[in-house]
């Protein structure tokens, strides 16, 4: 029987998505440098755990209607980003699928009524939020295989949380190992100024949902994000955050938190969490 092992709540703002950037000490800003550290730290974390298939859900793996689970059995491109061609240019990626997972979360879904779709195509594109994580920190050897799930515009929180749920059905229902990301930002009222800081009242809501992450309360976190994801304007309505704790409390909630870091990006704020099941 399969398990989930790691839940990831990461990031993929531009400013640490430069490979020089990133590891030649090139940082364009002191406040960015523990965001940088945390997702090194992140990164040592997933080689220690070695799971056997990472789900990823990107704020930036934007579908209308239909949540999109990619089953492509090999994802590779060179991805310039469309909203910011001058940061994020040739990164290259060349890493595994799953399509046999990938089936399975769609069946899971088909099976509840919800609007989705299987992609298995070597031309459906990645976002910076996908690979950046994935390629510059979570994995650099690009060796483990990848399920990359959409952030569906028509999906309340609660059909997101239930995605969450249905991965974890997935492979429990298999012999792997699996790790879920979750990249995005928590407060997330932008501004055209990269070093920014969210104001004190939204980094107060953060730390509200970092203390009760530590103190592992997932289900009051899971009852208060409506809330906080109205207040803080969190990163596509919170809706990766849901997916999140969906697969956590599937998973039964026994799951101890890391925090790797907190820092802005542009008016954001980001966090870098590993939550680790059965951690003591």
């Amino acid at each position: 029987m399969g398990e989930l092992a790691r839940v990831y709540l990461s990031c993929h703002t531009p400013r640490y998505c430069n490979y020089d950037a990133a590891f030649g000490n090139k940082i364009s800003h002191p406040d960015f440098q523990p965001v940088r550290d945390g997702l090194v730290e992140q990164g040592r974390d997933v080689a220690a755990a070695k799971p056997d298939v990472i789900f990823i859900n990107s704020c930036h793996l934007v579908t209308t209607f239909p949540t999109v689970v990619d089953g492509t059995p090999r994802h590779r491109d060179i991805l310039t980003a469309q909203e910011i061609p001058d940061v994020i240019r040739d990164v290259e990626y060349d890493f595994p699928g799953d399509l046999e997972l990938a089936h399975a979360v769609i069946e899971k879904g088909k099976a509840a009524d919800h609007l989705c779709t299987l992609a298995n195509d070597p031309h459906y594109p990645l976002d910076y939020g996908t690979v950046m994580p994935l390629v510059l920190y979570l994995d650099r050897s690009q060796q483990i295989p990848v399920v990359p799930i959409s952030v569906c515009l028509a999906s309340d929180l609660e059909e997101c949380s239930k995605w969450g749920r249905y991965i974890v059905q997935a492979v429990r229902e298999s012999d792997k190992t699996a790790a879920f990301v979750a990249s995005g930002s928590v407060s997330h009222k932008l501004a055209r100024k990269p070093e920014k800081w969210p104001e004190p009242e939204d980094r107060e809501l953060d730390q509200e949902f970092e203390r009760l992450m530590t103190a592992r309360d997932f289900e009051k976190v899971w009852q208060w994000l409506p809330e906080f994801s109205k207040q803080a304007d969190v990163e596509m309505g919170g809706r990766h955050l849901a997916m999140m704790l969906g697969a956590i409390l599937e998973a039964g909630g026994d799951f101890k938190t890391t925090v790797h870091a907190y820092g802005p990006s542009s008016g954001s704020g980001n966090y870098i969490m590993t939550m680790a099941a059965n951690a003591g």
